[in-house]
């Protein structure tokens, strides 16, 4: 009879543990126009500030390298701003990453959009793919 009240005690004990793990919740994979924001009625917010560089290899043509894409993105969260360089592909050396943590929230660089393409417009809008988790 004392041992199954030990086991019930344990199994409240690791389900209580379990249930203060940090979980990790999807705030929102947003899709930020250049020059444009995520929004500005709740914060969390990101902002797509400037296109560095687009250097990935276009659709039907051979290239050496794969290339990648660096942007200047600010994070809006708790009153403060926060801003940095992201890339595609991580260049920790540089300082520059394909995600970053900043106050318990993951910023990751998913994707920019459109793909270049060989017969693409230079001039067509730009969207970065950004997710953010915490």
């Amino acid at each position: 009879m004392k041992f199954k009240y030990i086991k019930l005690l344990l199994l409240i004990v690791v389900v209580g543990m379990l249930q203060c793990r940090k979980a990790d919740i999807k705030l929102g994979i947003y899709n930020v126009a250049l020059n444009d924001c995520s929004g500005h009625l709740a914060e969390p917010y990101i902002c797509f500030d400037s296109l560095v560089t687009d250097s990935r290899c276009p659709k039907g043509v051979n290239c050496v390298w794969q290339g990648t894409a660096q942007i200047k993105v600010n994070f809006h969260e708790g009153g403060n701003s926060h801003r940095f360089d992201m890339s595609l592909q991580n260049f920790p050396s540089l300082g520059i990453t394909s995600d970053t943590i900043i106050n318990g929230y993951r910023i990751r660089f998913e994707d920019l959009l459109p793909y270049p393409d060989f017969d693409t417009n230079p001039s067509t809008k730009k969207v970065a793919v950004i997710s953010v988790t915490q």
